[in-house]
């Protein structure tokens, strides 16, 4: 592991995370494996995460009504392979959210202590603050749902939640029940799954969320966290959620999470590195040893072992949940390795570029989507208006129809921008703008190329993975780009022959059909020689 991955961009004085670590260790000992009956020590990830998660505000202040303020992040998303040590990790913070010194309470002068011995603990243990440190106070009433796909996996956490509690001095105030654990002031954790929805009503000031990269909309466990979350927001709480990596064409919470424009959600996922291949034995030891870096307890060979037979059944499953790697499951038309290796952050298109365009539409259920590829190669989604918005239109935000007047105002400054040599559209639903596109910009330029053509379709994306492979063409880092690239799904027609669509109606890829059009339109005019031509509206002179 590279010393400073783990390292904080902050002042370490801004965070109860120190507060929390030493705090667990205190109340918490480890529930199982090799380390079984010691003190509950975050290394690693765990304290980097726990550091991150508790993170304050320089200029956090009390208010006995605005206890989510203090806080830089409201929620954080942990991502880490199996047996990783998450688990644990969970039950730690449940405890510590549920009876710990989880809120804040104003920033140390010099010699303020925590003490256990006002908070109803009589297990003796202090904590000195240093001159300038988030002091903590534990919450007068605490109600926690842990939240899991199944309910026989809510025990992956609850269990070592009741062992934390029935082997340390926590036990002295806090009881488990039947089917919850009672904390005090008549605050409690529940355990809950998709089948609870009868507790859902109930108020939380807190969730954590187990393998979260389960809950879609599918299995309507994503619908259940949402809404538990909604219950957390409305009572100043925050979530956590943990899981494996997840299936990039699934669309699950943690995907969500992880790809939200956000900025108060805690993210943290180490990868592998991307040039070791998971096929090759040599190279997968080296990945297992990479991700379970900080997990002592975890033996690299047991792994090996293990993944080593999964993989000659489901080389997916075994390289998400022991290499740490989202893999999409089988029928992804684009692998997130092929994709991310042809990424560039370092290609800036300037006005007046040669380009060739692609132009997917619909009505108002799917997206509609513009995307370019220049003379050179490079495929990037191109802005328009005074604010720069992307070309790619979400009907959600626009009352549930797609612009069309955005849409046609768009096209307009993309031909008056770049010199654009051709332009495939796939013209359904959008006949009429197609042919008057046609009418104004060249109908050698705007040439419309039906998508639902397979004779057509297959070879162009047969092309656009191999010069994707080949490296011959390279694209931007639009995130929504990617989100929509990785949904696709192979769909098998006649004979060896495929085309892509969506997994489920709420995801989406309307870029990537964009993208497609926009390399097969660059492909077919490098083959005819590239000759620029003038595109944009043709005025003429009216002689008296």
């Amino acid at each position: 592991m590279e010393p400073d991955e783990l390292a904080i961009d902050f002042d370490p004085l801004h965070t109860l995370g120190f507060l929390a670590t030493d705090w667990i260790e205190r109340h918490c000992l480890v529930p199982g494996g090799v380390y079984e009956g010691e003190p509950l020590t975050y290394n690693g990830w765990q304290l980097f995460c726990t550091v991150n998660h508790y993170r304050v505000r320089e200029d956090a202040r009390v208010d006995a009504r605005r206890l989510l303020a203090p806080f830089v992040y409201r929620r954080s998303v942990i991502v880490g392979p199996q047996k990783c040590g998450k688990s644990p990790w969970g039950a730690g913070f449940l405890l510590f959210e549920g009876v710990g010194p989880s809120l804040f309470a104003g920033f140390a002068r010099g010699g303020e202590v925590y003490r256990c011995a006002d908070h109803g603990c009589g297990c003796g243990w202090e904590y000195e603050y240093q001159p300038g440190e988030a002091m903590g106070t534990p919450r007068r009433k605490s109600l926690l749902g842990l939240l899991a796909f199944a309910e026989a996996q809510t025990a992956n956490v609850y269990e070592p939640l009741q062992t934390m509690i029935h082997s340390g001095p926590l036990a002295e105030f806090v009881h488990v029940r039947e089917g919850f654990i009672r904390l005090p002031n008549r605050g409690k954790i529940v355990p809950l799954s998709r089948a609870a929805r009868t507790k859902l009503g109930q108020p939380l000031t807190g969730c954590l969320g187990d393998e979260s990269g389960l809950y879609t909309s599918a299995n309507g466990v994503l619908d259940t966290w949402q809404t538990m979350r909604r219950g957390v927001a409305g009572m100043q709480g925050r979530s956590v959620e943990l899981t494996n990596p997840w299936d990039p064409m699934e669309n699950s919470a943690a995907q969500q999470a992880f790809e939200s424009q956000a900025t108060d959600i805690f993210r943290y996922y180490r990868k592998p590195p991307a040039d070791l291949s998971y096929a090759n034995k040599r190279e997968r030891h080296k990945i297992h040893l990479y991700v379970y870096a900080d997990s002592p307890w975890v033996d690299a060979h047991g792994i090996d072992r293990e993944a080593a037979e999964l993989v000659e059944t489901d080389p997916t499953q075994a390289e998400r949940f022991f290499g740490n790697r989202l893999v999409q499951g089988l029928g992804a038309y684009l692998t997130e390795e092929l994709l991310d290796s042809t990424a560039r952050t370092d290609v800036v298109v300037e006005d007046g570029a040669a380009v060739a365009g692609g132009f997917d539409g619909s009505r108002s259920s799917d997206w509609t989507a513009i995307r370019l590829e220049t003379r050179e190669g490079h495929r990037f989604t191109p802005t328009y208006g005074p604010d720069s918005r992307p070309t790619y239109w979400n009907p959600a935000r626009w009352g549930g129809r797609i612009p069309r007047g955005e849409v046609d105002a768009a096209v307009d400054e993309i031909m008056r921008r770049y010199k654009v040599r051709r332009f495939y559209v796939d013209p359904r639903h959008w006949e009429t703008q197609a042919e008057a596109w046609a009418s104004i910009y060249g109908d050698d330029v705007v040439i419309e190329w039906p998508t639902n053509q397979l004779t057509r379709m297959h070879p162009a994306l047969v092309r656009y993975l191999e010069d994707s492979a080949e490296q011959v063409t390279t694209h931007d880092d639009d995130k929504t780009f990617r989100l929509h690239a990785l949904a696709a799904r192979r769909i098998a027609k006649a004979g060896d022959r495929f085309t892509i669509g969506k997994p489920s109606e709420n995801q989406k890829i309307d870029l990537l059909m964009a993208d497609e059009l926009a390399h097969e339109a660059a492909a077919d005019a490098r083959a005819a020689g590239w000759v620029d031509v003038v595109t944009g509206p043709t005025y003429f002179r009216l002689s008296r």
